[in-house]
């Protein structure tokens, strides 16, 4: 092999089994949990099918029509061939490029609404979603439209056809445009992650997710500068443009790995001791929004102990909200926002440890006293 074919075939295969490996443990986790599939889960899902085919045209490409390799040593007649064929692959890669990025970026942002609901940030999610909407929907129409007619693309030999005439810079404009929503997308609930105090175990964890999710970032903006090298008349095609379609597929399976990450804690905690809380009973508990203003903590009471008097906090109203354990009220104090987000990240522990009650149901009025 010579040329980029060996870097080809390690940035198709190496990131495959990864992205795979972590969408399996995320569904797994979620039985474990006894959670039923989600719309994020449904579009991880989605996003990992994109990107597998978008592996499956770069092995079909390096395979049979030399991506990676410089076609100089071949005559005209075999580079026209390579050529056409190459851009029609390339032109179908952008499709499924574009749509398991838009699928990964849709299912973390789904995640994110459900998780902060009701928190500050849920306006910025649903602007997010509405941008990651608007530009799946410029990209597939410029996609498909690079020239009229639209086999122009790869068949040069039609009369009169009209392209764009710079590739690169539609490269540029769309790819550049999502990374800046990756890294928007990332920093959207640091602002309320810092705002809680968490265990070390914890910490470390969620320090690592927001690490993950920045390679996705990195990934794509080497794709950008690497789809620079693009010129519209080149004879050289699949050598010029071997590296950016290899960081592009490295981009897709991050994107679907960082996205499974965060929901693999069942799994992580098995081997990581340091991830469970120390209060397995106050901690573990789903997470619930309340309505009301004063705040709660959750007191073990001897099994001796029988009270039938009723406080005067019993009557307090608490409502969940849709989608139960994952929303988090982060509106009140910073102690409550810790509370919640703590049961959140520690809601697994709850479904799996056996304790009393189930999801959304909360301890009875005798076994609650307000926080001063």
């Amino acid at each position: 092999m010579t040329g980029l074919v060996p870097n080809v075939w390690a940035a198709i295969i190496i990131p495959i089994p990864a992205a795979t490996l972590a969408l399996i443990l995320r569904l797994k986790a979620r039985r474990m949990t006894r959670m039923g599939m989600g719309y994020d889960d449904g579009l991880s899902i989605l996003a990992w099918i994109f990107a597998v085919s978008y592996s499956a045209s770069l092995i079909l490409w390096a395979s049979r029509y030399k991506l990676g390799q410089k076609l100089e040593s071949y005559d005209d007649r075999r580079i026209d061939f390579y050529l056409e064929k190459s851009r029609l692959i390339l032109w179908i890669s952008e499709f499924l490029y574009a749509w398991s990025i838009f699928f990964s970026k849709l299912a973390v942002l789904t995640f994110y609404r459900r998780l902060f609901q009701l928190s500050s940030i849920r306006i910025p999610i649903i602007i997010c979603m509405v941008a990651c909407i608007l530009w799946i929907i410029l990209r597939t129409f410029f996609t498909i439209f690079h020239c009229i007619p639209v086999q122009a693309f790869w068949n040069t030999a039609i009369s009169n056809a009209r392209c764009l005439t710079n590739i690169a810079k539609f490269y540029l404009g769309t790819d550049l445009t999502h990374c800046l929503m990756d890294f928007i997308i990332l920093a959207l609930p640091i602002f309320e992650v810092t705002r809680i105090k968490l265990p070390a175990g914890q910490t470390v964890a969620v320090a690592g997710l927001f690490a993950s999710g920045s390679l996705v970032g990195i990934a794509s903006i080497f794709q950008i500068v690497a789809s620079q090298k693009y010129r519209p008349g080149t004879r050289e095609l699949p050598y010029e443009l071997a590296l950016s379609l290899v960081w592009g597929n490295v981009e897709v399976h991050l994107a679907v790995f960082a996205s499974s990450l965060i929901l693999l804690r069942p799994i992580f905690r098995k081997f990581i001791p340091g991830l469970s809380s120390g209060n397995s009973y106050a901690t573990s508990r789903p997470s619930v929004a309340f309505q009301a203003s004063t705040s709660y903590r959750n007191v073990p009471r001897r099994a001796t102990e029988a009270s039938t008097e009723e406080t005067p906090h019993s009557t307090v109203t608490r409502e969940l909200t849709h989608g139960g354990c994952n929303a988090i009220d982060l509106a009140g104090s910073k102690e409550d926002v810790s509370r919640s987000l703590r049961g959140w990240v520690n809601h697994e522990e709850y479904h799996m440890s056996g304790l009393p009650g189930r999801q959304g149901i909360l301890p009875a009025p005798g076994n609650v006293v307000p926080v001063d």
